[in-house]
């Protein structure tokens, strides 16, 4: 029994020794503590799935080709509410956009400090409240997540508004076991190559410029509707301007008219009275302006 006992440890630091010489993170080994406990089947072969989707360069990097048992719990805690597909795709997807595989495989690449951290790194949620919200795009439209957007534009104010008032407005940073990337100061977000002066990423910078576009097609939309507002606001005085006269020459001719057609009806009468009564003609003498006698 002793002899065998002495053979599994002989085995087992063998085995430590050679994952130390490959590189790999050798964990001591230590007591099964509270966060330890044991995992479901389900929940280990959701474990096993993820673990067996991850590139083949940083499985070898792993404790024993795989995570360890201490770190399992976290892990799939810090996945969030995502199936095990869509933590597969979130996995793969960062493998490359955030530049640990540029580390592991490119020329000037200085390998994965933390093979565990990485791991950790690839699975667990953003930082955006928005539970649909799936690095920066609605996990349900594609679109952009309006949350973050609405996030960066506060961390762009501020940064401002401290640039305004004279205070540090934070150096760029490297990304961490990514030689060559660096972090931008508004998302976040790693990006490669040399960083800009304001330290924000290609994307912050075009979704400000975007922003100030749309800003100032806004600006020239109000100024259009408001010139358009002035224009029939003039429109509509000349209009009434124009109703007003012909109403005034409308009423004008109506009065004309009245007055000629009671010219012709007064003379109208005064023939007729002239014919019916000749002795109250000849009385009246030639005096025809005024009103019939009687």
């Amino acid at each position: 029994m002793k002899g065998g006992s002495a053979a599994s440890g002989q085995d087992h630091s063998s085995e430590g020794q050679g994952a130390a010489a490959a590189g790999k993170d050798v964990p001591g080994q230590r007591a099964q503590g509270p966060g330890d406990q044991e995992l479901t089947g389900e929940q280990l072969a959701r474990v096993k799935a993820v673990v067996a989707s991850l590139p083949a360069a940083l499985v070898e990097l792993l404790p024993y080709g795989t995570l360890p048992r201490r770190s399992r719990r976290q892990w799939l805690e810090s996945m969030g509410a995502r199936t095990t597909e869509q933590i597969i795709e979130r996995a793969a997807r960062r493998w490359v956009q955030h530049g640990y595989a540029d580390a592991l495989h490119s020329a000037e690449g200085t390998g994965i400090g933390s093979a565990v951290g990485v791991a950790m790194a690839l699975v667990r949620a953003g930082e955006c409240p928005h539970l649909r919200c799936e690095d920066g795009l609605d996990l349900d439209t594609g679109a952009e997540c309006r949350i973050c957007a609405e996030r960066r534009a506060d961390r762009r104010a501020a940064k401002k508004a401290a640039a305004a008032a004279g205070r540090d407005t934070g150096a760029v940073r490297q990304a961490p076991h990514r030689p060559g990337w660096w972090v931008c100061t508004i998302c976040h977000a790693p990006d490669k190559g040399e960083a800009p002066d304001d330290g924000e990423c290609t994307r912050c910078q075009d979704e400000a410029a975007a922003a100030m576009q749309q800003l100032a097609d806004q600006w020239a939309r109000e100024a259009a509707d408001l010139e358009a507002e002035q224009q029939a606001a003039a429109d509509l005085g000349a209009d009434l301007d124009r109703q007003a006269e012909e109403r005034a020459a409308a009423e004008a001719a109506e009065r004309t008219a009245q007055e000629q057609a009671d010219a012709e009806e007064t003379k109208r009468l005064r023939a007729e009275l002239a014919e019916q009564f000749p002795e109250l003609a000849a009385v009246s003498g030639s005096d025809s302006s005024g009103p019939p006698p009687f």
